[in-house]
């Protein structure tokens, strides 16, 4: 899946509880972006930043976390959500660090 999806499920899940109303709060509150984040990747055709994944990525785990130790278990459920999204970003974080350090020593062999 990629790594646009996951910021559209993780943006969708957080509407559907009613932590975000819009993607312009989603990207000042969840991603520490501007509102017209996603408008601008759009437009000059690029992926999010590793910056902006590693952010959504502890904030989803340290929410995770939080709901988990509670005994209400719809908090507990929205938790296990959290934390298979903030898997898929991992994932998607360690496959950008690998080819960041990939392409430098290809460049350092030529």
């Amino acid at each position: 899946m990629s790594v646009k999806n996951v910021f559209e499920q993780t943006y969708v899940l957080l509407k559907d509880l009613s932590v975000v109303e819009n993607r312009a709060e989603f990207c000042k509150d969840w991603l520490g972006r501007n509102e017209s984040y996603f408008r601008c990747l759009r437009y000059k055709n690029k992926q999010p930043s590793t910056h902006t994944i590693a952010v959504i990525s502890n904030k989803l785990r340290h929410y995770s976390t939080l709901l988990k130790s509670s005994n209400n278990p719809t908090s507990v459920q929205v938790a296990d959500k959290f934390a298979v999204l903030c898997a898929q970003f991992e994932s998607h974080l360690h496959i950008q660090a690998k080819d960041t350090w990939v392409k430098a020593m290809e460049l350092s062999n030529d």
